[in-house]
């Protein structure tokens, strides 16, 4: 494996990001966001690694 080191701006580097996520797929891209999502659950506790779900009823009176 050959390193090499690049120096390069903010707004270079983030127009290459910009560049790298336009060439991958949707579902690339989905993939990566859940694996982020995963990671992040790992260092924050109060983070659920899923989403929760929620149902609320209720009833209302007559009258």
């Amino acid at each position: 494996m050959k390193k090499t080191l690049t120096i390069t701006t903010h707004e270079a580097q983030s127009e290459a990001d910009r560049a790298y996520w336009r060439r991958q797929t949707p579902e690339a891209r989905l993939d990566a966001v859940e694996r982020y999502r995963l990671e992040a659950g790992k260092f924050l506790h109060e983070y659920p690694t899923r989403l929760r779900r929620v149902l609320e009823i209720t009833r209302s009176e007559p009258g």
